[in-house]
This record gives C-alpha cells, sequence and structure tokens, in this order.
C-alpha cells in the first residue's frame, strides 16, 4: 500500500477511544487497569488495543507475567495519542471561548521570571496583534511545564531556556537576556556585613527558590561554590514573586530576582539587593515551543510577538 492509502485506511479506522486507551496504556500498560479509568470492560479493552494493532499492522505492546511492556512503536504511539487527546481538548476549549465571542484560546506556560515585567508587555503585543485572544496562564518550575508541552497541554513557554532540560521535540527562540541578583529584606545582616563576615552569613541563612533543583538552583549553588560555601538550603520553595516579596521583608530567608525586577523593587524599599555579584545571565529568557506545533496559528503568532520584544530591556 501506499503511504496516501494506508493514511486513509488509518482516519478510517481510528477512532477516539482507540487514543484515549492508548493515552492511558502510556501512563500505566495495564490493560484492566486502564479499562477501569475509561470505564469499560476488560474485553472491551482488550478488543479495542487488537483493533489497534490491526489499524497500524503491528505489535504495540508484548505480554508478559507483570502485564503489557510497550514495543518502539507502542511508545511513539501512547505519547502521539496523549498529545492528540491534548489538542482534541484545546479545540473543545477553544470552540467554546468562540461561541462566546472570543477569537482564540492561547495555553501558555509562564517561569516566574517574566511575570512581573515581561509578560504584561507580552500580553499587550499579542491583544494587538490578536484582538479577542483569551490567555491561559500556568506559571511552575520548568521541569513541569516543559512535560506539559511535550504533552501537547500547552501551546508554548515563556521562560528561562535551559538547553540541557529541552528534549529532541522542542524548539526555542530567545528574546533578551538578563542578569539574576541575589536580595533580602530591606534590614538583612547581610546588607551592612564586612566581606569576611558575609561568607558567615551566606553560610548560615536559608533560601526561598522555585525548587531544590532546576536553573536558579544551579546558579545560587554556583555562586556560593565561589565562597567555599555548599549547596544551598531551600527552606520553602515558591513560584511567587509576590510570595517572595513578603517573605523576605519578615524573615532573613534570601532569594533571587532578575535584576531589573530587583531595582524596581528596591527603590520602592521592599526589598534589598544583596552586596554580592550577580549570578550572571546564564539563561537566556525566550519562547519554547514543539517543533511540530511551529505551524499552529497560535504558536507562530506567539512566535512572531515575542520577535517584536527581542529588544524589550532596551526600552526600559
Amino acid at each position: 500500500m501506499s503511504q496516501e492509502i494506508d493514511f486513509r485506511r488509518l482516519m478510517g479506522r481510528l477512532r477516539l477511544r482507540h487514543l484515549a486507551l492508548l493515552d492511558w496504556l502510556g501512563k500505566d500498560p495495564n490493560v484492566g487497569r486502564a479499562a477501569k479509568k475509561l470505564h469499560m470492560a476488560q474485553p472491551t479493552a482488550s478488543k479495542l488495543l487488537r483493533e489497534i494493532e490491526d489499524i497500524f499492522e503491528t505489535p504495540l505492546f508484548t505480554r508478559n507475567r507483570r502485564g503489557l511492556t510497550p514495543t518502539a512503536a507502542g511508545q511513539v504511539l501512547t505519547r502521539r495519542a496523549g498529545i492528540l487527546l491534548a489538542e482534541m481538548q484545546a479545540t473543545h476549549t477553544e470552540l467554546l471561548y468562540a461561541l462566546g465571542g472570543g477569537t482564540g484560546h492561547m495555553r501558555l506556560g509562564v517561569f516566574p521570571v517574566v511575570v512581573p515585567e515581561f509578560l504584561p508587555k507580552l500580553y499587550s503585543a499579542l491583544q494587538s496583534q490578536w484582538p479577542g485572544l483569551t490567555i491561559e496562564l500556568r506559571e511552575a518550575v520548568e521541569l513541569q511545564l516543559l512535560d506539559q508541552l511535550s504533552k501537547g497541554e500547552i501551546d508554548g513557554i515563556i521562560g528561562r531556556i535551559v538547553m540541557e532540560n529541552l528534549t529532541p521535540d522542542l524548539r526555542h527562540e530567545a528574546v533578551y537576556t538578563e542578569p539574576t541578583v541575589i536580595v533580602c529584606g530591606t534590614h538583612h545582616p547581610l546588607r551592612n556585613a564586612s566581606a569576611e563576615a558575609r561568607v558567615q552569613i551566606l553560610e548560615q541563612t536559608a533560601w526561598m527558590l522555585p525548587a531544590r533543583q532546576g536553573a536558579v538552583y544551579n546558579l545560587v549553588a554556583s555562586r556560593l561554590a565561589q565562597f567555599g560555601i555548599k549547596a544551598p538550603r531551600v527552606d520553602i520553595e515558591t513560584t511567587s514573586v509576590f510570595a517572595t516579596i513578603e517573605m523576605l521583608n519578615h524573615t532573613n530567608l534570601l532569594s533571587i530576582l532578575p535584576e531589573k525586577i530587583a531595582l524596581d523593587y528596591q527603590a520602592n524599599q521592599k526589598v534589598a539587593v544583596a552586596p554580592i555579584d550577580d549570578l550572571g545571565a546564564n539563561y537566556p529568557i525566550g519562547v519554547i515551543y514543539r517543533a511540530d506545533a511551529a505551524d499552529n496559528p497560535l504558536v507562530a503568532m506567539l512566535l512572531k510577538t515575542t520577535r517584536t520584544l527581542s529588544s524589550w530591556p532596551a526600552k526600559h
């Protein structure tokens, strides 16, 4: 058969129930549990799986005493099934918005670094390019959002680009770079300490960071290592800038912020920039998207709009 005929056969036989079963088997390769999740009898689920393997003319799982183990083809199809179902969910959501008078719905993941200033600029630019567009924001740490992006649960991410965390299915475009600085409360002892005392304070002080791993954590750990200090002790994990500012003003915790944002808060006496060299701009800030979604109108608009903001810091 030609590829065209094969695809026509696929379109004629593959159903959403097949995709739903594949998606669940990708998460938990057990037909009985998948059947329960999908509210169907186990024989029905087994029949659907046989139908899928017949459609694709290849085994998708090997059977053993422990259950199922996906073949190479099974790994591809279970991953793709999840993406297709996520796209169907996004289509349904966008349809509901259209019926309510909207013209589009973008699911956007954001890292905390872009929330205070760049995100409002991006929103204004997107609205001018696509009036009526609604944006669903999901703020989280990098690995969580990257996983959601790979699964098709969001359309793109705005945040730090950490190359070693990007999987082969993802692409990126840098928008700008900005140093990261250490911040503390306005009455923190670190502010007026001698150079020798600073090291002791840094060694004894706990941190508030987005996570106990990842790009931000690595930036802090690298700077502390220069002072001969072991990895930072993270007492609080948060992605909230508001929570960070409030906690710094009521504790002796340390945290980090992009330099421009930190200076703005310092000017308003909300926080203080610690008297320590900045952490550098190791990771550019930009947009991350799935390679196979580059032609999606929403993703194309996101890329087009972020390119117009590529000189954003210089305009402040």
